[in-house]
């Protein structure tokens, strides 16, 4: 009986492997990803397998940071992007500036980064590069794309402390704001990052002792299989009327906490001017929806209790207690324009299109107030 059991346990757990293994291999696929629901991919009608501009950024494009939790890894090459040495998205750098250079970070989330972009040029930061140095043709301009997938402002402010801050940038834009919105509604406190309470699982599991049991329990937490399927099976039984998600967080308490976190990364950066354009989203636009965005707002606010109306509020509050801080605020509600033009892939992410547009306003600011005039600050010092 012993041996039957053994051989039945042994037999269940191969099976058991041999399925996560699969499962994972499947999620690598063309048309799975890092995003949790398909993109619009009507978006690209002319690129051939669009899916691929959101599945070649997959979990194992991250790798593992002990202070911002996760950074997308460095030498990374896809079809439509590509990571230098230093982790950035684009060509090489170096981490001294050469003499003369005006540099401009730009830090952010995924949408900072260029997630639905298809070409590292066609990114906020990379269409900026191109438009700052064709209005200042004798000026040696280079924008840094810092922005780092599902990145909040916490981890922005670390991550501007450890790595950004020794790159002696001369201007800092921060791209962000509705992660800290999205992190909020999941978390059940203020700051935390997505996903905090398997992150929270993690590290309880770190350092605990090895025991079987719970090395058991932190591999099932972590199983894609068993994340996949549950997946699966809620799609076969139909939608739930009733939101999935039940935000604790007061939206002032979600705008105070970015306020207090821009704040501190402005006292860093100074006498470096930091810049803040709040994120663009379907939600939050002036924008009249295509038919795709309606649909995919729709699924936000089943899914999320007053999800539109706790983004706005938040969002409106965040801009308000910037300005009353005398911060430079970029408002970009009016810069994709007002036709019903499909433009955002989903609830956060956009394409080409979008992206210049929200460049191009990007740099008619910073044209107006001269804010490139300034000579560069000097390069760091080596060792």
């Amino acid at each position: 009986m012993r041996k039957r059991f053994l051989f039945s346990l042994l037999a269940a757990s191969l099976v058991f492997i041999g399925l996560e293994v699969a499962t994972r291999l499947y999620l690598r696929g063309a048309d799975q990803g890092i995003l949790t629901e398909g993109p619009t991919l009507t978006l690209y009608p002319t690129v051939e397998h669009p899916e691929e501009i959101f599945s070649s950024v997959t979990q194992d494009s991250l790798q593992w940071s002990p202070f911002e939790h996760w950074v997308i890894r460095p030498n990374l090459r896809s079809r439509f992007f590509r990571t230098n040495a230093l982790g950035f998205r684009g060509l090489e750098t170096t981490v001294q500036k050469p003499d003369g250079r005006f540099r401009i970070v730009v830090l952010g989330g995924s949408s900072a980064w260029g997630f639905g972009c298809t070409a590292d040029e066609r990114t906020i930061p990379g269409r900026l590069e191109t438009l700052l140095r064709a209005k200042y043709p004798d000026r040696d301009i280079e924008v840094v794309n810092a922005g780092q997938i599902g990145f909040t402002s916490t981890q922005e402010l670390i991550y501007y402390h450890r790595l950004i801050a020794p790159l002696k940038p001369d201007l800092v834009l921060l791209f962000d704001g509705y992660n800290d919105v999205l992190a909020d509604l999941m978390n059940s406190a203020s700051g935390w990052p997505l996903h905090a309470d398997l992150l929270q699982s993690r590290y309880q599991d770190s350092i605990r002792s090895p025991q079987l049991g719970r090395a058991l329990a932190a591999f099932l937490r972590q199983s894609r299989f068993l994340d996949f399927s549950a997946h699966k099976l809620s799609e076969l039984l139909g939608p739930d009327t009733r939101p999935s998600v039940s935000p604790v967080v007061p939206p002032e308490e979600t705008a105070a906490s970015y306020l207090r976190n821009v704040l501190a990364l402005s006292r860093l950066a100074a006498p470096i001017t930091v810049w803040i354009a709040l994120q663009p989203v379907p939600a939050f636009t002036r924008k009249t929806l295509a038919p795709e965005e309606a649909r995919i707002v729709d699924r936000k606010e089943k899914a999320v209790l007053r999800y539109k109306e706790r983004l706005s509020t938040t969002y409106r509050a965040i801009e308000s207690g910037l300005r009353a801080a005398g911060l430079p605020v970029i408002n970009l509600e009016l810069a994709l324009g007002t036709a019903p033009h499909l433009m955002f892939a989903d609830e956060c992410h956009f394409g080409d299109e979008a992206a210049e547009r929200i460049a191009i306003k990007i740099a008619e600011e910073w044209c107006h107030s001269n804010a490139l005039l300034k000579s560069p600050a000097p390069p760091i010092e080596k060792q």
